[in-house]
């Protein structure tokens, strides 16, 4: 993937620069795991359709997705899971160099999606390394001391119980393993019209904590040595006229406070890594 194909994508835009929820919060009742799963859906199914795909991650934010490739940094026989693979594109290129005696393993929980990373795979000639699944972060499929790395990126900020979701990676993680993760935090205390917006929640802000909130998860989750990376100044700037019109809903009131949220500096993003404890 080029840098013009990614550069002007959100880690939740599709390439049309629409937001992912646009379709699905047409219907409020919609919870969000349920706007996220139809608008992720249909963002693969479009991209499988004109084979124009792109990739999952923050598309603005290639720093710290290198910096987890770093970090990470893949050898043959390693075994690497990344959770929410969406189009396959982290798991394949970790497949290139944990092959022919490791695995990089994907899960999502879009049906669209797995296919897509499939096809890719065949494609790349990958299929024998690297492996894809239809799965909720929230219990994973695999037995516990699994992988000797979990990954996600622009992940967790989707997902509602994210203490859980943490738990998860850490028990199919083996002992000494890490979770390496990049994902969207705040700065400063979020509006509730942010927390509850389903377009900005998809947009991977509404669903967004702090750094220090992610750090004491980690650590209930069994997690040790947390290192953490600030690439807040490397987010693309989230303008007044952007969080204006992203908004589903017409309270003025609200509106403000979510401008002037953006204006202070609200959100922020980081790559963190902890490792599991030995027994």
């Amino acid at each position: 993937m080029s840098e013009d194909e990614s550069k002007d994508e959100s880690c939740c835009e599709s390439a049309t620069n629409q937001s992912c929820c646009d379709h699905a919060s047409a219907t409020p009742a919609t919870s969000l795991e349920d706007a996220v799963k139809k608008s992720y859906g249909q963002r693969w199914a479009s991209q499988r359709a004109t084979e124009s795909a792109r990739s999952k991650r923050l598309a603005s934010m290639p720093s710290a997705h290198e910096a987890l490739l770093e970090e990470l940094n893949p050898q043959e026989g390693m075994k690497v899971l990344d959770i929410g693979s969406g189009s396959g594109e982290t798991v394949l290129t970790i497949a290139k160099k944990v092959g022919p005696t490791g695995k990089a393993v994907g899960i999502d929980f879009s049906p669209e999606g797995v296919e897509l990373a499939k096809e890719r795979a065949k494609k790349q000639r990958l299929e024998k390394v690297a492996e894809f699944h239809k799965a909720n972060a929230l219990e994973l499929p695999f037995p516990d001391n699994t992988f000797d790395a979990v990954l996600s990126e622009c992940v967790v900020c989707l997902i509602q119980d994210k203490q859980k979701a943490l738990n998860e990676k850490v028990r199919v993680l083996k002992p000494g393993g890490r979770v390496i993760m990049h994902d969207v935090i705040t700065w400063a205390p979020m509006p509730k019209a942010v927390r509850e917006d389903q377009k900005l929640y998809c947009e991977c802000v509404g669903g967004a904590v702090s750094l220090n909130e992610y750090v004491e998860m980690m650590k209930k989750a069994g997690l040790t040595d947390i290192k953490t990376v600030d690439f807040t100044k490397d987010v693309k700037k989230m303008d007044v006229e952007r969080a204006s019109q992203t908004l589903s809903l017409e309270d003025e009131e609200a509106v403000h406070e979510i401008v002037d949220f953006v204006r202070r500096g609200g959100i922020g993003y980081a790559l963190l890594i902890g490792t599991k404890k030995q027994p």
